[in-house]
């Protein structure tokens, strides 16, 4: 009950693969990368650093992902009722057939509100936890858990960026697209 917004991950699309899984991996290498070897950059784990520059940031997105899942949950329209496009259509888990624009973004919301809430606990423990950590571990057991920390939390971080621009999509663009004209067949002359 408490993780039903892990359901996300039970969304099939062959293009999901990419911002699921590839994308953020690459922005986790990269922003790891940049934390690990830049030596102007403050540690992550002190009081002005990286981490502690996200907490805000989790706070502000995660109250957006709420009020993105009140409104798509209350909302009267049409567009959200279709289903979503796609060759192959997206499905949810082993239904069959396509899933509603509302379902995925609910779905979409969800997660990202848990993932904000979650990112926030992690940073906030591991904020709390590392100086302690720091004092047990030699120079090069302590790089490697602070790399090792840095790619899973860079990763998820990634993956929040890169599900909010999908949900950003759908909501500036899918959603106002007018629906295509259905075939009405030929005009029949007045009588």
């Amino acid at each position: 009950m408490l993780f039903a917004p892990l359901r996300y991950w039970r969304v099939h699309h062959p293009t999901k693969t990419l911002w699921d899984f590839v994308f953020p991996v690459l922005g986790s290498v990269v922003l790891t990368a940049l934390l690990l070897l830049s030596p102007k950059i403050v540690s992550p784990f002190a009081e002005k650093g990286y981490l502690a520059g996200l907490q805000n940031l989790y706070a502000i997105l995660g109250g957006f992902f709420v009020a993105a899942l009140t409104l798509l949950s209350t909302a009267e329209t049409r567009a959200l009722s279709q289903p979503l496009s796609g060759s192959p259509a997206p499905r949810f888990g082993k239904e069959r057939g396509a899933l509603e624009r509302r379902r995925f973004l609910c779905l979409l919301f969800g997660y990202l509100a848990f993932s904000a809430f979650a990112l926030y606990a992690i940073g906030l423990i591991a904020q709390l936890i590392a100086p302690g950590l720091a004092t047990w571990l030699g120079p090069t057991p302590r790089w490697v858990a602070k790399a090792v920390f840095l790619l899973g939390y860079n990763a998820w971080l990634s993956h929040i960026f890169i599900t909010t621009m999908v949900g950003l999509y759908y909501f500036t663009d899918r959603l106002q697209r007018p629906e295509p004209m259905k075939e009405r067949g030929p005009i029949q002359p007045a009588e």
